[in-house]
């Protein structure tokens, strides 16, 4: 997946947030602008906190156990406050981590160089840079 040192130009959340398509941009002159889409799919929850200037370092799979021992905290705020976490069960981290894995979810991290740090537990990632460039 090509991420490395691209901007983020925006995302996009769909499918009533079950979908996250994020959309990059590399375009340091005099290079020709090269774009990068990617889809998170099968979303069980995320965060992303950015501002302007992002510029991606990388997206990383790590451990469903890190991404909850780092945000369990904030998960556990997110589910019992607001709701809409497909697999939540009474803020038991353990059977939550076990219900997840058993459905295939994996977790990734967002780093950044500049302005945005995030995660995604999802389904899946997939580079989809071929359905938003037209071929000649």
């Amino acid at each position: 997946m090509r991420c490395h040192d691209f901007h983020l130009r925006g995302y996009e959340v769909r499918e009533f947030g079950a979908e996250i398509i994020l959309h990059l941009v590399d375009d340091y002159p005099p290079r020709p602008a090269e774009e990068s889409h990617i889809r998170f799919a099968g979303i069980e929850v995320y965060h992303f906190v950015h501002s302007g200037g992002t510029i991606i370092f990388g997206i990383d799979e790590v451990s469903l156990s890190q991404i909850l021992d780092q945000h369990w905290e904030n998960i556990l705020h997110w589910a019992t406050g607001r709701g809409g976490v497909p697999h939540w069960d009474h803020d038991d981290r353990t059977s939550y981590q076990t219900k997840l894995e058993e459905d295939g979810y994996k977790a990734w991290e967002i780093s950044s160089s500049i302005g945005f740090e995030g995660f995604v537990i999802a389904k899946s990632i997939e580079d989809i840079t071929d359905q938003f460039t037209q071929t000649a």
